[in-house]
C-alpha cells in the first residue's frame, strides 16, 4: 500500500478508537497476521492515542508457542505493540479464556485475505462448518482439525459471527491480485471470502477503494 493510503487508514482507525474511548472509556481493535499489515502496524504504533485504554485482539493465530516466528502474537508484539502503542492491552487468542475478556462490539476489525479466498484462519476446509461461516451463529473460536495455510500449522480463528460483531470491518487489499479474488468471491461460494462479502450484518470497507 502507498504511504498516503497507509496514513489515511491509520488516521481513520485512530479516529474510531478515540471515539470509542470518548464514548465508553475504552476501545477495541482486532488485528490480523501476515506481512501485508506490517507497514500499517508500524504507522499505528507511532500514533497519538491513549493506548492504555485500547484492547487488542487477534482475529486468528497459528497454534504454536507465543515466541515462535510463525506466531501472529509474536508478529503483533514486535510490529504493533511498540513505540506509543506499547501501552495497549493485548489478549492472546490462544488464551482459553479470551472470549470472556471481549466486550462487544469491537470498534475496528482488520482482516487480511489469502490467495485461496480465506480470511482470518477460515480456510476452504472449514466451509462445511456452519458455525464458522454463519453470520448469525454464536460468536466462538474455530480450531482447525488439520494444519492449514502457509506456513502449515493448526489454526485458531474467530468465526464470522464474532468478526462481524464490530462497528467497522476493514479488509486489507494489498495488491491487484487480491482485488481479482474479491471480485470472484462475490459469486463463488467455494471461496470463504464469499460469506464475508455477501452478509448483511456489517459493512465491509476495502483498503484499496475506500481510503
Amino acid at each position: 500500500m502507498e504511504d498516503r493510503i497507509l496514513n489515511k487508514i491509520s488516521n481513520s482507525i485512530v479516529d474510531s478508537l478515540t471515539s470509542g474511548i470518548n464514548s465508553n472509556g475504552s476501545a477495541s481493535l482486532v488485528v490480523c497476521g501476515g506481512n501485508s499489515p506490517l507497514p500499517l502496524y508500524q504507522c499505528l504504533s507511532k500514533s497519538d492515542l491513549d493506548w492504555s485504554k485500547v484492547s487488542i485482539f487477534l482475529g486468528d493465530d497459528r497454534v504454536v508457542p507465543a515466541d515462535h516466528e510463525d506466531s501472529n502474537e509474536y508478529l503483533v508484539k514486535n510490529h504493533l505493540l511498540i513505540n506509543k502503542a506499547n501501552k495497549a492491552i493485548f489478549y492472546p487468542l490462544n488464551d482459553n479464556n479470551v472470549l470472556e475478556k471481549i466486550n462487544l462490539p469491537f470498534d475496528i476489525v482488520l482482516l487480511g485475505l489469502g490467495s485461496d479466498g480465506h480470511f482470518a484462519s477460515l480456510f476452504p476446509a472449514e466451509l462445511a462448518n456452519n458455525n464458522a461461516f454463519d453470520e448469525y451463529a454464536s460468536p466462538e473460536l474455530v480450531l482447525s482439525r488439520e494444519p492449514q495455510g502457509i506456513p502449515s500449522h493448526k489454526r485458531i480463528s474467530m468465526n464470522l459471527s464474532l468478526l462481524l460483531n464490530a462497528k467497522r470491518c476493514i479488509l486489507l487489499v494489498s495488491n491487484p491480485n487480491k482485488r481479482i479474488i474479491i471480485e470472484q468471491a462475490f459469486v463463488d461460494k467455494k471461496l470463504p471470502l464469499h460469506f464475508l462479502l455477501t452478509q448483511n450484518k456489517t459493512k465491509i470497507e476495502f483498503s484499496d477503494i475506500d481510503f
